[in-house]
């Protein structure tokens, strides 16, 4: 602890421990600025990967500032008899996009967000449920190990919530969805 006793410099008077603090002050602040950066950029990479719920595997990317998640694997990448929606045994497509233009796309390799940044800590824009064809405001975080997606209209109380576990985890639902993809290296068994 510095000795307390006054100095005048440029006829200002400063105590002795402030004037000796001040670089110290500094230097803190500086370090503390860097590494909330540096947790910052960690936050916004670990979304980065592959995430699988029961049905779906997406491929999160970080490109140009903006996020994607792209759909690389399908529990039932085909259309299953009585489904009631295309055609048993053919490829799923984007058929309740109010584009009609966009109803011929695949579903594998379709990139559900839009407008996706880093804002305060958390991804946020809009994201596409082909289920519905509607395009819903979301956000997406971590929360214990799992990637949590919320999409909502107007008020995010309002919303649905779906959480995506990491491909690494390797359960039985995603190995199989890896397998039918024909996506390898991720587990023991693909």
């Amino acid at each position: 602890m510095s000795q307390s006793r006054n100095c005048v410099k440029n006829g200002i008077q400063l105590h002795t421990y402030y004037r000796n603090s001040f670089p110290v002050a500094l230097i803190t602040t500086l370090l503390v600025s860097v590494l909330a950066s540096t947790a910052a950029s960690a936050d916004i990479a670990a979304v980065e990967g592959l995430w699988a719920d029961d049905r779906t595997i997406l491929r999160i990317e970080v490109m140009d500032d903006r996020l994607s998640a792209v759909v690389v694997a399908l529990k039932d990448p085909l259309y299953l008899k009585d489904e009631g929606v295309g055609i048993a045994g053919e490829v799923r497509r984007d058929l309740n996009n109010p584009d009609a233009d966009k109803r011929d796309r695949l579903m594998m390799g379709m990139d559900l967000l839009s407008a996706y940044q880093y804002v305060d800590g958390r991804w946020e824009g809009d994201i596409y449920d082909p289920e519905s064809g509607k395009v819903y405001s979301s956000f997406m975080t971590l929360s214990r190990g799992r990637l949590k997606m919320r999409g909502y209209i107007g008020v995010a109380l309002l919303g649905r919530t779906a959480y995506f576990e990491a491909v690494e985890k390797c359960s039985d639902h995603i190995v199989e969805m890896l397998q039918l993809a024909g996506i390898t290296g991720h587990c023991e068994n693909t």
